[in-house]
């Protein structure tokens, strides 16, 4: 709920104001003169935390249902050798681009929404464009349910390639709508809440480690029963069901107009589009081609083995989002730490794995090589994965948060794109080299152009926003040093900071 528009003074519709007590979380959220932690899970009953963990779950249902899906194309190839070797394996039917082309299909799907729902979603506001995204993705799931019903190899090729860039549609803009919506839940909760804003972005978005466990753990328990044949159907059906409910939680319609002089965040959007793009490189192009990850780490692995690596790595993951969950608004870890040493962890493990990759993969050194291989899904959890979600949907002010979230998160998976396509043709070995370079890449662009939101609220983010389009002098908590990026401060804008 939002106030009516009001101008500006310059004659443009100015945002509106959250009907809340902006002055309240004015200036930093985290008071240097008496920096007690605020306890982290303190709740006075069961009835205060039921409604705290519905408060993320429910919004994050999208991002579950993403997950289930988007991750299952790694899990689910082997099947369809099963059910259409003359497609698949042999190639005699189809040909192999037609059978590689729901890789891309998909991703270019999310790109396309991500952008183009992320502009939507700042014209009609949060709660419409939830609403919206929902419903293509249901769209998308009902198509992706009756793929190959009755249909040969070839047709079934087409349907599934078409059902994935149709369901990729709508996940695209759950990205930038469920980042938005929680952040500027957060907000309206007072300067508690907001101070652990990062705690709340990334609890939604941990959704999306359970859907990627749940649709292997699903897939195990129906493989002995089907055969290795229904259970594709069974999973996406279970996605279509649970992500019905998840609209009607998101609320805050915040109608608002793109302001001129985006140009002072080209900087901004190098450090979330560019940081994202070169993890998402790196963890699309492992999780597309996990499965043959998997049969590296296990050699001439039975199907239903494979899938039990992939559940451990799944559940590797997983954890690894609850631990950045409950660091992220730490003033001594934060969002920003988290990255750099995410994107370092992920980087050097994968340089370990390249350069020892004969060794690691001969039976005596096989079980190091598959400790690399998990651990490194921790990091890229409790890392650049959450992390470049919940910085992209902070950074910018509410006029433009779901467009630059959805742009930057478009240009991510132009990297998984790329990964997609490129990773066909190379080996396990250069693979590795690959992904390390890109985490690598990761660490030197966050340490170089990324600011840290943690101390700064979005309202302090849009009153810096409003001083900038009227041509004003902004000195505030945003243009604090330790909360500019180095090189912002390189630039001296830190310089103009005046406390009070």
């Amino acid at each position: 709920m939002s106030r009516p528009f009001a101008s500006d003074g310059n004659g443009r519709q100015a945002a509106p104001q959250p009907e809340y007590d902006q002055a309240a979380v004015l200036g930093s959220l985290l008071d240097d003169d008496n920096e007690e932690d605020i306890p982290l899970l303190y709740f006075r009953s069961f009835l205060d935390f039921w409604t705290w963990v519905k408060g993320w779950a429910i919004p994050g249902l999208g991002m579950f249902c993403e997950a289930y899906f988007i991750f299952s194309i790694g899990n689910i190839k082997p099947f369809f050798s099963y059910m259409y070797p003359a497609c698949y394996k042999t190639h005699t039917e189809c040909s192999e681009n037609l059978t590689r082309g729901a890789d891309y299909s998909q991703i270019i799907g999310i790109i396309c929404g991500m952008i183009g729902l992320g502009f939507v979603g700042d014209r009609i506001g949060r709660k419409l464009g939830s609403v919206l995204t929902v419903s293509l993705m249901l769209l998308g799931a009902i198509l992706l349910i009756f793929t190959g019903a009755g249909l040969d190899g070839h047709s079934f090729a087409v349907w599934y390639l078409v059902a994935q860039y149709g369901f990729g549609f709508g996940v695209g803009g759950e990205y930038p709508m469920a980042a938005g919506s929680a952040a500027e839940r957060a907000e309206a909760g007072g300067k508690w809440k907001a101070a652990k804003r990062g705690l709340e972005v990334v609890l939604t978005f941990s959704m999306q480690g359970w859907g990627n466990f749940i649709n292997t753990l699903v897939l195990l328990i129906l493989f002995p029963a089907f055969d290795t044949v229904a259970p594709f159907r069974t999973r996406a059906a279970n996605g279509k069901v649970t992500d019905s409910y998840s609209f009607d939680r998101l609320n805050g319609l915040w109608r608002t107009s793109f302001a001129p002089g985006i140009v002072v965040l080209v900087f901004m959007l190098l450090a979330t589009g560019g940081s994202w793009f070169l993890w998402d490189f790196s963890f699309y192009g492992n999780k597309v081609f996990q499965s043959e990850f998997i049969a590296i780490l296990s050699p001439g692995a039975s199907l239903f083995t494979v899938l039990l690596w992939t559940l451990l790595n799944s559940g590797c993951a997983l954890v690894g989002y609850y631990f950045a969950a409950f660091t992220v608004d730490s003033r001594y870890v934060g969002r920003q730490r988290i990255q750099l040493f995410g994107f370092l962890m992920v980087g050097a493990l994968f340089f370990v794995s390249a350069i020892w990759y004969h060794p690691l993969t001969t039976p005596g050194g096989i079980h190091v090589f598959q400790f690399i291989y998990f651990f490194s899904s921790f990091w890229g959890q409790w890392g650049p994965n959450c992390t470049t979600f919940l910085l992209a949907g902070e950074l910018y002010p509410t006029e433009m948060r779901t467009s630059a979230h959805g742009f930057s998160a478009g240009v991510a998976k132009v990297g998984a794109l790329w990964a997609s396509v490129w990773f066909n043709y190379l080996d396990g070995r250069t693979k590795f080299w690959l992904t390390a370079a890109f985490n690598i890449g990761g660490f030197v662009l966050t340490l170089l152009f990324m600011p840290d939101s943690l101390r700064v609220s979005l309202t302090e983010t849009d009153r810096r926003w409003a001083y900038i389009t009227s041509g004003r002098m902004y000195h505030g908590e945003a243009v604090n040093p330790k909360n500019l990026s180095l090189y912002e401060r390189w630039r001296g804008v830190g310089k103009v900071y005046a406390r009070q």
